[in-house]
């Protein structure tokens, strides 16, 4: 997915919330906001995806304030939060008519838990839609069925928090005996889940856990194949099944040429407009 003039305004509200997350001062938050403004008027091509202009902005934003990870207390405060809701997650899980089903259903709610989409929602509320609302038909029966004949299964992580709602599908996938890698992020960015966080989580426990751009100083929110580690490539290239979870996975791999099942809830009027769904809804999407 190609970036649009409508991710300029995103681009600058992350910024100043970043630099909010870090100081009060006010005159550094000018002088943020004004560095990234420069860097976005030399940008030559919107051909490339949002995530691969936003791993400058954010680079920009942390080298300004002097701070390797402005999200740290929210990534944080989102794992505890999700740590707490799991038992609940685990048993709704359990207790479910097509438990594989509701695990997936959750898996995609976890997407919530994202700070660098404007279109926030309250993760209990959407919990309780998990329950209720149906996704397409068609594509879950492609995609049980593929896990069924899968024996290795790469799965794209997105953000802190999420995580935890990603462990009940990925423990579901073990329990079926499949060889699982997880792939994170290799440098804080926004928010999204490193391997601390994942082995917060207990991901470690029945997956391979990688960083995706392993070797590189600065992460983007959505893998980005040019950027990626020869591990990673080759996890890609060969995996049975590909799982993306999450807006900024979609963007940078959405016309990568591989089949890959992409799980998230449509919270940008751009991705929603690119997917064609509404905004809030439950998204379980192969493109080939």
């Amino acid at each position: 997915m190609r970036t649009y003039l409508d991710c300029i305004p995103c681009f600058l509200r992350q910024s100043l919330e970043a630099s909010r997350m870090v100081t009060s001062n006010e005159t550094l938050h000018e002088i943020v906001l004004k560095k990234v403004m420069r860097y976005l008027q030399v940008i030559s091509s919107f051909n490339n995806p949002p995530p691969e202009l936003s791993k400058e902005v954010h680079a920009i934003v942390r080298n300004m304030l002097n701070c390797k990870d402005p999200y740290r207390e929210v990534k944080k405060k989102s794992n505890e939060m999700a740590n707490e809701l799991y038992p609940r997650l685990e048993q709704i899980v359990e207790e479910a008519k097509d438990p594989f089903l509701m695990a997936t259903k959750l898996a995609i709610i976890g997407n919530v838990i994202d700070f660098g989409a404007m279109n926030r929602f309250d993760v209990k509320d959407m919990i309780n839609k998990a329950i209720t609302e149906n996704i397409d038909d068609n594509a879950y029966s492609r995609f049980k069925e593929s896990i069924e004949k899968a024996q290795t299964i790469l799965y794209l992580a997105d953000n802190a928090g999420e995580i935890f709602f990603d462990k009940l599908l990925i423990k579901k996938f073990a329990e079926m005996g499949k060889r699982i890698v997880y792939a994170v992020k290799n440098n804080p960015i926004i928010n999204d889940a490193t391997i601390e966080d994942a082995k917060f989580a207990g991901i470690d426990k029945f997956a391979e856990v990688l960083p995706a751009d392993e070797g590189q100083d600065k992460s983007a929110p959505g893998i980005l194949l040019n950027y990626a580690s020869s591990k990673f490539l080759n996890y890609f290239r060969n995996a049975d099944v590909i799982i993306a979870k999450g807006q900024g996975n979609y963007e940078s791999l959405s016309n990568s040429g591989r089949e890959i099942f992409f799980l998230l809830v449509v919270k940008c009027p751009l991705v929603a407009r690119d997917i064609r769904a509404d905004i809030g809804k439950l998204i379980l999407k192969v493109i080939e």
